[in-house]
């Protein structure tokens, strides 16, 4: 009789494992990976993660002037750089907003995107025409077109650095604008932008 329970019991402790075992064996199959995090992610899968705010960046913010998104884009605090020209991002973005009022029809379209760990390369072109009011130009009617390459700093889903080569010099040319003009422009546009950061945010906003 005792045979026959400790017989029962080893059925019962061999069954156990067997299923245990073969969740184990499904788990690492890649099936099922109930423990698995987002931190987790295949290079490949992180790499089309990072890409995420920076098309976010071109195609919606820039192109389409969905300025609501940027906190889902951009981390607080994150330091943007235009050549040796460093800024925060209120007057990044203020600069931006600028430059979409003088060409309303402005489309910034990504022709190279590369990732490499968490900093993000693109390639890009802006196209444009100025007929409207912004950065302290009056409209010129001219057609812009630019083409140039920033990157980013991507960390959990958002962009915490940007570095930019400096645009102004040859889109002042583009425009026709002479070195003098375009000094005292962005004299008076980096003023405008730094009080905008320290006012109260509705006052900023109607600087821009």
């Amino acid at each position: 009789m005792r045979a026959h329970r400790v017989f029962c019991w080893a059925a019962i402790i061999c069954g156990a494992l067997t299923v245990t075992s073969g969740e184990s064996i499904k788990s690492w199959s890649g099936e099922e990976q109930p423990g698995a995090t987002a931190t987790e992610l295949s290079p490949e899968l992180q790499a089309e993660r990072n890409k995420v705010p920076v098309r976010q960046l071109y195609q919606e913010l820039f192109t389409q002037g969905r300025y609501e998104m940027i906190g889902q884009v951009f981390a607080r605090q994150c330091p943007v750089h235009f050549g040796s020209r460093n800024v925060g991002l209120a007057q990044a973005i203020a600069e931006g907003k600028g430059w979409r009022s003088a060409a309303p029809d402005l489309v910034m379209s990504i022709n190279e995107i590369t990732v490499n760990g968490d900093m993000v390369t693109v390639v890009w072109t802006a196209k444009g025409t100025h007929t409207g009011h912004g950065s302290g130009l009056k409209p010129t009617g001219r057609r812009v077109s630019m083409r140039s390459t920033s990157r980013f700093r991507v960390v959990n889903g958002k962009i915490v650095e940007a570095w930019n080569q400096e645009y102004r010099t040859e889109l002042y040319r583009q425009l026709g604008v002479s070195k003098t003009a375009a000094y005292f422009f962005e004299t008076a546009y980096g003023i405008l932008s730094s009080i905008s950061e320290t006012l109260p945010e509705r006052v900023g906003a109607f600087l821009d």
